[in-house]
């Protein structure tokens, strides 16, 4: 049943101002939502009845029409019925005025004001299009209605070039919500990169990155390295860039910059860091090193594979084999003697502790020959385990089988056995001088940090 409401003057006329008629009431004959009860404009009883009409028509033909809220639907039934208000001023004003040249055209961006600009994020550009392509259907059908008699297809034509001017007028207002947004989301981006880089993994960070998107389970890398020289590239077009190559291979990021350089935070979502590296490689000098953080998980994780990355970009000057990407992992020893916490801890942890076994004095695996000999005084009067004893007797003899077997009063066999296992256990190969080094590093800090311990 269409709403009652009080009958006007001169219904018949579609050239009354938004002031002539009765206000709207609500299905159950109350006042409108409240809030927006001074809003609501007043219409010709017969206009009213068209717009009703065209409202329920949205409940039957839209399906996300069903699915807002009360308080959406209200807005959006406001911006029709504000719409319609004001196209019947206009045409009033400007159309069947009488003067002989036309009127202004008409001015439609204001509609919108009734409404806040979250309520973008509830109705999609598509839809509100939709909303105005039936709403011009049902009045054009019903133009008769409510138009004077004579004034039909003037009325029909002014109404198509009306809601012309609105649908632009929509457009232009999601194109600027989505701007308000990009500028918010990239104040957020910076703010949690910010926030990462200085370590802060509190609660407000996680938030940041929720509201960007990221999901509340995640693991992450870090990229940092230098822009491309070209202007173009140290502009948005690197960012934009980086995004969609990140995007394309399935994963998604955050970038910020620290200084001169640009860091990264990529989500691989089961994706592989090389591949995410190979893909945005070509966006940074290719004079200058490209770091790579190691891949961890959650908020802890990502401020962890941030300020690796950047001590491994610190390091990058105690370097001679530059690799591209270099791995945060593969420059420990470098980083640790920068200060770098997190690199002297997993190389205690990671290389150490797995030579030394679960305790000082415990063997881990001593492959034959005399396991009472081949110990050796380790600091603070520890003795170090066959394995560890093995390693740090090959590499102080200047990596000689030999040394290190009359060191240990043990066969060379049983040395190079158990050099092999501690291949297995560390990943690290001392028979490669570069590989020794982070071993014999690893070594010195595990005794100093034991003695400290």
């Amino acid at each position: 049943m269409p709403i009652s409401r009080a009958k006007t003057p001169d219904p018949a006329d579609p050239a009354r101002t938004p002031g002539s008629g009765a206000p709207r009431k609500s299905a159950k004959g109350g006042s409108p939502a409240a809030g927006n009860a001074a809003a609501r404009p007043q219409l010709p009883n017969e206009v009213w009845i068209v717009v009703d009409k065209a409202e329920r028509r949205l409940d039957r033909d839209l399906p996300w029409y069903k699915a807002l809220t009360p308080a959406d639907r209200d807005q959006l039934n406001l911006i029709i019925e504000t719409a319609v208000a004001d196209f019947i001023a206009w045409l009033n004003t400007n159309v069947f005025s009488g003067a002989r040249k036309a009127g202004a055209p008409p001015s439609t961006d204001h509609i919108f004001f009734v409404a806040p600009v979250e309520f973008t994020k509830a109705i999609s550009l598509k839809q509100a299009l939709d909303v105005t392509r039936l709403i011009v259907d049902i009045l054009e059908r019903n133009v008769g209605k409510f138009a004077r008699r004579g004034r039909e297809e003037a009325t029909r034509t002014a109404m198509l070039y009306y809601a012309r001017e609105v649908a632009f007028s929509a457009a232009n207002v999601y194109a600027s919500s989505a701007e308000a947004r990009t500028d918010w989301d990239a104040r957020l981006e910076a703010l949690a990169i910010e926030d990462l880089i200085d370590g802060d993994t509190g609660h407000h960070v996680s938030s940041r990155l929720t509201m960007l998107g990221w999901p509340a389970d995640y693991d992450c890398f870090a990229l940092v390295g230098t822009p491309a020289e070209d202007g173009e590239m140290r502009a948005g077009f690197l960012q934009r860039h980086v995004r969609d190559a990140v995007r394309r291979l399935g994963g998604d990021c955050l970038l910020g910059h620290r200084d001169d350089l640009v860091v990264v935070l990529i989500n691989p979502r089961g994706g592989e860091p090389e591949d995410f590296c190979a893909a945005v490689d070509d966006d940074f000098a290719r004079t200058q090193p490209l770091c790579l953080g190691p891949l961890r998980h959650g908020i802890e994780g990502a401020a962890t594979s941030v300020h690796a990355a950047l001590s491994t970009m610190d390091a990058v000057p105690a370097i001679d084999e530059m690799h591209r990407p270099l791995r945060a992992d593969d420059v420990l020893p470098e980083r640790a003697l920068l200060g770098d916490a997190d690199a002297r801890e997993e190389l205690y942890r990671d290389v150490y502790l797995s030579l030394r076994g679960g305790n000082g004095g415990a063997g881990n695996g001593s492959g034959g020959g005399s396991g009472d000999g081949s110990a050796s005084n380790g600091s603070a009067g520890n003795v170090d385990s066959p394995m560890l004893a093995t390693v740090s007797a090959f590499l102080l003899s200047g990596s000689s089988l030999e040394t290190a077997a009359r060191e240990l009063n043990v066969h060379p066999n049983t040395v190079r056995y158990r050099l092999k296992r501690s291949v297995e256990l560390t990943g690290w190969d001392p028979m490669t001088p570069r590989e020794a080094y982070v071993l014999l590093t690893a070594i010195k800090i595990g005794r100093i940090m034991d003695a400290r311990r």
